[in-house]
């Protein structure tokens, strides 16, 4: 039994829509994991032990006892009461058991994080989706033929698997993520005035709409490096650059490796747009004639445009998705 099959079956137990042989697994591997090391995250300890526990007692008190069963009932029901009802279960299995539960409009899988820290939820292509707090995923349990559609209400992290075939849908309020395999973060509180999309790999497309409407009306397409904010009031998307742009290829491809020698200015910044994917633009020549030298290693994008701009005597400012850079430039004696 793989990963997701294990989960949906554990949640079947839990929910008590479980078959006798479903049941049979669930006690079987309590018996032969009893001290697993990989505890499940607090808020689920309490929920997970007192549904078992609970279901054991009835199995052990509610009929005929079967005296092979009662060994493996007393060791399971003695490991819970001793740990503090804290079921000890490996870390990629108990993803989708603190909040999980159906959607009744939907027919739905809804997880929900009510802890401190993020959590992972593994959906059934594989695709990874790392839940911050506050926030909910509501999911099938199997997905359509002709495309992966989720529900997001908060904040999430999404490393969704590649499939051409069948487009990763994430609707977020009124705004809707298109993707076919790529990472991104998206940001959707139902209190927040706006939504926010950032991408981290792969292209994203992110429009207006629906599930009952799917006109992609004021839509953009989102590259690594960038994001958008959605005014759910004014219905305008604003485009720029993430506020801390990642590295798309390793500092060692580059030409110079991040550490430069009386290198032209210009150079400097064809080396940065490549390494970042983002579009530095220069205004005017007066930076041509300038030489920089120093390490930019270890420095954040902003960074090093700042140390660059400061030796040669210009500036920089951002215009949705590019970089403009302008001024004097070098004085030569």
């Amino acid at each position: 039994m793989n990963q997701y099959d294990f989960q949906q079956t554990l949640h079947k137990y839990l929910s008590g829509q479980h078959t006798q042989e479903e049941e049979d697994f669930v006690l079987e591997y309590f018996k032969n994991n009893p001290m697993d090391e990989s505890a499940v995250f607090e808020n689920e300890k309490d929920i997970i032990g007192k549904r078992i526990q609970k279901k054991l007692f009835r199995t052990a008190f509610g009929k005929p006892l079967i005296l092979k069963l009662i060994p493996l009932l007393a060791a399971a029901a003695t490991i819970l009461i001793a740990i503090g009802i804290g079921v000890f279960v490996k870390n990629d299995q108990a993803q989708m058991m603190a909040n999980a539960d159906l959607s009744a409009e939907k027919g739905l899988m809804e997880y929900r994080n009510t802890s401190d820290q993020p959590q992972k939820v593994t959906l059934e292509d594989g695709s990874i989706v790392t839940l911050k707090k506050n926030s909910s995923l509501s999911y099938p349990g199997h997905f359509g033929e002709r495309n992966r559609q989720v529900y997001l209400h908060g904040e999430a992290f999404f490393q969704i698997k590649k499939n051409i075939a069948k487009p990763f849908i994430v609707h977020s309020g009124d705004l809707v993520t298109k993707v076919l395999g790529t990472s991104f973060n998206i940001k959707s509180y139902d209190k927040s005035a706006s939504v926010e999309v950032r991408v981290k790999t792969g292209r994203v497309s992110v429009y207006e709409g629906t599930e009952s409407q799917s006109s992609t009306k004021n839509g953009v397409i989102l590259t690594p490096n960038q994001k958008i904010v959605f005014n759910k009031k004014s219905r305008k998307m604003e485009f720029s650059i993430v506020e801390n742009p990642s590295l798309l290829i390793p500092v060692s491809e580059t030409e110079y490796g991040f550490s430069f020698s009386e290198v032209p200015v210009k150079s400097v910044f064809a080396s940065l747009e490549k390494s970042y994917g983002i579009d530095i633009v220069l205004e005017n020549d007066t930076a041509d004639s300038c030489l920089f030298t120093g390490d930019l290693n270890g420095l954040t994008l902003f960074e090093q445009l700042d140390l660059i701009c400061k030796s040669a005597n210009i500036s920089y400012e951002r215009r949705g998705t590019a970089l403009f850079v302008q001024g004097a430039g070098c004085v030569n004696d």
